[in-house]
């Protein structure tokens, strides 16, 4: 038996899965017919050798047409090279030591022949009589590359070129997005490729590249065609069996951790008519698993190939919010992704993104329907026995097995594996693999949509970035004679005045406070305040029951979280010394040694901020603070200890501030968001100076 279905057996696996009537008998059209057993796949064996210097040979017989393909394939783990890989196989393209570009175009064309080169490949094809031809031309672009000056020129002008368009382009900008994103820039996956690369590159970085990856013993090399296995080993020892072996780096690369919760990630692009949305985040599934087939056919269901996806006919057949929405899931040995897409109108943004999150959520939550997940199987069977007629596809299949070490049979009885996917199997894949509350939305387009995303943000922030992934902050300098102090003297002012505030002996609030959404107690906090030899007490109470205290003065600090005291030291007696031994303490952080540096105004969400950073590294003190310009009052703040990834970033949006009486002002309700930890405080009373306990402030 050859490689190929005979075309009879094919036609045959083809209607037994797809024909809506009995082949035997009269139609019965008050049902659906019941399907039959999934056929058996005859693809045969393709033939699998070595070389001496490691070169994995797959020979793939197709004698129908008197034509042979030699497809040479680097597997390298991934490089973190950008610039060099993406302009290497246009370089090894562009000439050799022993003929110019021109020559080499020349003695291809008249051939009737075609070769192409990669990062990552070399591949060729002609008539089986100019095999031999087609191979000296290749083994001289494989041992020769010329690596000329003038042509890494040309090429970083054209590449620096299509940068400048990218730029502007919706598509390519959001690509780069959900790249960086889901991978970060430290990883291959999301490394982007800039001006500044392109402009560092040299020949050295290209002959480097080369010695380093373009080695045999890493290599496969798959024949397709008019040949025969023993033909193709000659072929392939004549003109690559003295291509030199050596050890290759490999890097393992940490998996990319998935986001902690829903981030929405925002392109402007001045002038756009239409949004460009994809919600992505990474899975971990690599080719060939058990559930791989399961997950696809999961994903035809929700946005795949067939027109009949959810998202198909939701947004555009039901909503007519766009020509097409999509989804796909990508398996991958090292990290994939998930990725739901459409270009939407502007208006219709927000709506778009309730959509697609509804239907993710109701492959997680609901169990698909019988028909739903038959007419799914039948389309997938269908592409399946049509792609068999291709013998690139054969050939990639046993690439495939060799390269994942995947069963000699995985290929042949797919339809066997298909045909066993169950309802449940679909349902658990879901839950298992799509996470709609651990997701980047991303979108590129008019600013005018801002607004209508922040309500899908965890945070209620929309965060921007440039063309590149990288993120977009928007600042221009301060007035003139505005200064950190003068920001922060303001907004003491704004709120009773620096010297109203120094005088409070004592702070109790108290209200509710709610955690993740799920819970709300009782809150109430209480502060103490001395002054001469300054000290403070804190207590803070859940529900009656004190949960927190700490004492601090200047000689140290003592506290306890629903434990016995134990000292404060270092760095965190530091930190609590300045912010806890007066109302006021953003105005002293030079008596801790700690900087202040005012950034700029920064527009957030269409609100102006004047911008002002503390920061000290030895006792990890990294503080930003947002003071709006209208009402001079703080109103967020960001900090990020060197100790906590950087999605760990706590934000804190101070809200509502009401006068408590003598002009005093505090605000109402302050919600703390660290990763997917949410707190929201909503303060119902403050009393001001009332009864203090001198006893507090003992540190025994």
């Amino acid at each position: 038996m050859g490689l190929y279905l005979n075309k009879h057996i094919r036609t045959l696996a083809v209607l037994l899965a797809t024909a809506p009537f009995s082949l035997l008998g009269q139609i019965d059209r008050t049902r659906a017919p019941e399907p039959g057993p999934a056929p058996v796949i005859e693809l045969g064996e393709s033939t699998v050798t070595e070389l001496p210097n490691g070169l994995t040979l797959i020979v793939v017989e197709n004698h129908r047409l008197p034509e042979v393909s030699w497809s040479l394939r680097l597997d390298y783990s991934p490089v973190l090279e950008g610039a060099t890989s993406s302009m290497f196989g246009e370089l090894m393209r562009s000439g050799t030591t022993t003929k110019t570009k021109a020559e080499l175009d020349e003695a291809i064309d008249f051939l009737g022949a075609s070769l192409n080169a990669s990062s990552t490949s070399l591949s060729g094809s002609s008539l089986t009589k100019h095999s031999d031809e087609l191979l000296k031309l290749m083994s001289d672009v494989l041992y020769n590359p010329a690596f000329s000056d003038h042509e890494i020129n040309k090429l970083r002008t054209q590449a620096l070129s299509g940068l400048m368009a990218d730029e502007t382009s919706p598509d390519a900008i959001s690509h780069i997005l959900t790249r960086t994103l889901n991978y970060t820039h430290q990883h291959p996956y999301g490394k982007v490729t800039t001006a500044e690369s392109l402009e560092s590159l040299n020949r050295d970085d290209f002959v480097s590249f080369y010695d380093r990856y373009f080695r045999p013993n890493i290599a496969y090399l798959v024949v397709v065609g008019d040949i025969n296995p023993e033909e193709a080993y000659n072929m392939a020892a004549e003109y690559f069996g003295d291509w030199e072996k050596a050890d290759v780096p490999y890097v393992r690369w940490e998996v990319p951790a998935r986001a902690r919760f829903n981030r929405v990630c925002f392109s402007p692009i001045e002038g756009a008519v239409q949004s460009t949305i994809k919600l992505t985040h990474t899975i971990n599934m690599a080719p060939g698993s058990e559930d791989a087939i399961a997950a696809s056919v999961m994903n035809s269901i929700l946005g795949g190939g067939a027109f009949s996806g959810r998202l198909m006919q939701n947004l555009r057949e039901d909503k007519a919010f766009t020509y097409g929405a999509r989804s796909s899931f990508s398996t991958d040995p090292y990290v994939g992704s998930f990725t739901a897409f459409a270009d939407v109108r502007n208006e219709v943004t927000d709506s778009s993104i309730v959509e697609f999150l509804n239907e993710i959520r109701r492959m997680i939550s609901e169990p698909v329907d019988s028909s739903t997940l038959a007419l799914t199987k039948n389309y997938m069977t269908g592409s399946f026995a049509r792609n068999l007629e291709s013998a690139w596809t054969v050939a990639s299949f046993a690439f495939n097995i060799e390269r994942y070490g995947l069963p000699n049979d995985y290929y042949s009885t797919y339809l066997e594996k298909l045909a066993a996917v169950s309802i449940e199997d679909i349902q658990r894949i879901a839950k298992n693999h799509l996470k709609p509350d651990q997701i980047y939305i991303t979108c590129v387009g008019s600013r005018d949509v801002i607004p209508s995303l922040e309500k899908f943000s965890t945070h209620g922030i929309v965060e921007l970035f440039d063309a590149y992934g990288k993120p977009l902050i928007e600042r221009r300098d301060a007035a003139p004679g505005i200064t950190a102090k003068s920001v922060i003297r303001d907004h003491y002012q704004s709120i009773g005045g620096v010297k109203a505030l120094s005088k409070i002996k004592t702070l109790k609030k108290t209200g509710s406070i709610e955690i993740g959404g799920a819970m709300t107690l009782g809150y109430s906090q209480i502060n103490y305040f001395k002054k001469g030899a300054r000290g403070a007490h804190r207590s803070f109470s859940m529900s009656g029951q004190e949960i927190i205290t700490n004492t601090i003065t200047d000689e140290g600090g003592v506290e306890a979280q629903m434990s016995p005291l134990k000292a404060m030291e270092g760095s965190d007696l530091l930190k609590n010394q300045w912010r806890s031994l007066s109302l006021t303490y953003l105005l002293n952080p030079e008596e801790y040694s700690i900087s202040t540096e005012l950034l700029g105004v920064e527009n957030i969400n269409g609100v102006e901020y004047h911008v002002v950073k503390f920061a000290r590294t030895d006792i990890h003190v990294d503080l930003t603070c947002y003071f709006e310009l209208e009402s001079k009052r703080l109103t967020i703040t960001k900090e990020s200890p060197s100790t906590l990834e950087q999605d760990m970033t706590s934000t804190t949006n101070y809200n509502n501030y009401l006068d408590q009486g003598d002009g005093i002002s505090f605000p109402m309700e302050v919600i703390s968001i660290t990763g997917i930890q949410r707190m929201s405080i909503r303060i119902s009373n403050v009393e001001i100076d009332g009864e203090i306990d001198h006893t507090k402030f003992t540190l025994d």
